[in-house]
């Protein structure tokens, strides 16, 4: 009986690690990927950038059901064309960078639409409030090795309590947020 469990372990143990194996680690290349948002001001689109955000890719597109993303954004590094709307944005009405001073998407599952097409639900926490979110994107290994995933989601940014006060008007500026991004990575030796 004995060796019947100390097999059933070693069988349990192999097919763990074998599976652990499967999955690759990719490593970002930041000054490659990016991460912007679009809003709606006065039916005129707003864009900023995030220019300092950390991935954790964990990947194999013959096994992308078990894959996993975690993204931490530095909300203080966003940029907008005008300094002045950056200000705004950074401040307590809008990101309250101070005192959120990161964002964070986790992946829980993935989904595979075709060859190149993917689904990511997850949780995306901003200023301590998170919300499921589903990220569409394309994903391509071109050179071997070398991941380009280009994708957005589409938010809305009073759910975060993004826009408050004076702000929370939806008259001016759109509910409806557009999220695009990009990662280039590497494959983890």
């Amino acid at each position: 009986m004995k060796m019947i469990k100390y097999l059933f372990v070693f069988l349990f143990l192999n097919s763990v690690n074998a599976h652990a194996d499967a999955l690759s680690e990719w490593t970002l290349v930041p000054n490659e990927s990016s991460i912007s948002f679009t809003a709606t001001q006065n039916n005129a689109p707003v864009t900023g950038t995030f220019k300092e955000f950390t991935a954790k890719i964990v990947a194999d597109p013959k096994n992308y059901q078990n894959s996993s993303v975690d993204v931490v954004v530095n909300m203080n590094s966003l940029t907008t064309s005008y300094a002045e709307i950056t200000s705004i944005l950074l401040g307590s009405d809008w990101f309250n960078a101070k005192e959120f001073p990161k964002a964070e998407f986790k992946s829980t599952k993935f989904t595979k639409k075709d060859d190149k097409n993917y689904e990511a639900v997850g949780t995306l926490t901003i200023k301590n409030k998170s919300l499921p979110v589903t990220l569409t994107f394309t994903a391509v290994e071109s050179p071997k090795d070398h991941l380009v995933v280009e994708g957005h989601t589409n938010l809305k940014r009073l759910d975060f309590g993004i826009g408050q006060g004076d702000w929370s008007s939806t008259s001016e500026i759109k509910d409806e947020v557009t999220v695009n991004f990009k990662a280039v990575a590497t494959h983890k030796q």
